[in-house]
């Protein structure tokens, strides 16, 4: 079975045309063909938990945590292409059964039977096994899609790094994209607010300079202003006094590595695994000084 011809010629007349896809759709299909060829390998060579492996990203991340995500205004009616994303979910899904069933019998023949449509004597074991399909394969929409994916785990990262609250929305700003990643990014402009929890996203330089920055692959650069998001003077006192803790154990353990004693008596794995401490401290140290810059902490 051949995931792009089944979309595209075997479904009703006119469901899903190519010319249909959107970005997110091309983008799944692309990734269900890369798993078919990564799990089908991995089985012939045996290795059953590679295989299982490969199906588990593709489902829990690819599909329930991206894909499925980013076409619920189409699914819930919001938007138009509902039945095209429909389509989609479906043989994506239903390849992934496929993949997954030599592993997993009982589930996945429970899962695919229940398809709407399904005759009552059909079976996932004697379905056709998935194959690569050259149509599917999609360098740009593997790349356009991940940079979509790599801005919104940037805001997302952000948020956590400074303890935004869930429900609070944030602004973002992304400067120093080429035109294409720019287009790419204002074309999924509503996805990206809604999965990252923005208020607003703009393209173009910040004057305001209290928030967090992240760099993306293509050096794209993100800023998230957090000074209507978190209480700045709070942030402030709370980092403030974990740099000083971490200078407390950073002097504490500069003087230990420091005594000659010490250092030529205990076991080398212990002198080891004390001066990564030391490095481990000083780098989160560091790492916190450079927030509090950020964050105008006097």
């Amino acid at each position: 079975m051949r995931l792009v011809a089944y979309l595209l010629h075997e479904m009703k007349s006119g469901v899903v045309r190519r010319e249909e896809l959107t970005l997110a759709d091309r983008w799944i299909i692309a990734r269900c063909d890369a798993t078919v060829v990564e799990a089908t390998e991995a089985y012939e060579r045996f290795r059953l938990n590679e295989a299982a492996g490969a199906v588990y990203r593709f489902i829990w991340s690819d599909l329930a945590d991206w894909y499925i995500e980013q076409v619920k205004p189409r699914l819930y009616g919001d938007q138009t292409g509902g039945d095209v994303a429909r389509a989609v979910v479906v043989q994506t899904f239903d390849v992934a059964l496929r993949l997954l069933h030599p592993v997993m019998p009982f589930v996945t023949e429970a899962l695919w039977r229940r398809f709407p449509g399904r005759p009552e004597s059909a079976s996932i074991s004697v379905a056709p096994w998935p194959r690569q399909d050259g149509r599917a394969q999609d360098p740009a929409a593997l790349r356009d899609f991940g940079l979509v994916q790599e801005l919104i785990g940037a805001i997302r990262g952000i948020r956590a790094e400074y303890g935004v609250q869930p429900g609070q929305v944030v602004r973002a700003v992304v400067s120093g994209s080429d035109g294409a990643t720019s287009a790419t990014l204002e074309q999924e402009r509503a996805t990206i607010i809604r999965l990252a929890k923005l208020a607003a996203l703009s393209f173009a330089q910040s004057k305001e300079r209290v928030g967090g920055h992240a760099v993306l692959s293509d050096r794209t650069t993100v800023f998230v202003p957090l000074g209507d998001a978190i209480d700045i003077g709070r942030e402030c006192g709370r980092l403030g006094t974990e740099v000083d803790r971490l200078l407390r154990l950073v002097e504490s353990q500069e003087k230990k590595l420091a005594n000659d004693q010490f250092v030529s008596r205990a076991p080398t794995e212990v002198v080891d695994r004390e001066r990564q401490k030391l490095t481990t401290w000083k780098e989160q140290h560091d790492v916190l000084v450079k927030k509090r810059e950020l964050l105008g902490c006097r």
